[in-house]
């Protein structure tokens, strides 16, 4: 039995050795290669971590395409107590980025990432809290349109 699970293994790799796998965070530089500039809008510290995280600069020229972001940041209450207080709360995240060449939209995508949770009772934990759960969420997203921006 382990001769037969040696030799799918090894006939494994060599199959994705050979098929042109490749990680697809590999491909990191090809983004610049086409976005010239970009414009912004919406939640300032959304965009900033946006922009960051890809490596995108603003290059100015005039070829090229122009990515557009808008990004929201929405906390709801979802339910409360029975005193009235809020108990379970919801952020959501909405990022619609654009690729557009001149006035014209060559590809768009809205990527919208949530999350419920209850309410603590000490309040800088809670931000804290909200702080991590707008980090993930903001991450999730990144993940996604970097793939966006690939493909």
């Amino acid at each position: 039995m382990t001769i037969i699970k040696k030799v799918f293994f090894i006939m494994l790799l060599f199959n994705l050795g050979n098929c042109g796998y490749e990680p697809m965070y590999l491909k990191k530089g090809t983004i610049n290669t086409k976005i010239q500039n970009f414009q912004l809008e919406g939640n300032k510290s959304i965009n900033k971590r946006i922009i960051s995280s890809l490596s995108i600069k603003n290059q100015g020229k005039t070829s090229g395409y122009k990515l557009v972001i808008k990004s929201n940041k929405s906390l709801e209450t979802v339910a409360k107590n029975a005193a009235g207080d809020a108990a379970i709360y919801k952020i959501t995240i909405t990022v619609m980025v654009s690729i557009m060449d001149g006035n014209k939209i060559v590809k768009g995508k809205n990527f919208i990432s949530d999350f419920t949770y209850n309410n603590q009772e000490n309040k800088f934990d809670l931000l804290q809290y909200q702080k991590e759960i707008e980090e993930n969420l903001i991450n999730k997203i990144i993940e996604k349109i970097y793939i966006f921006l690939i493909f």
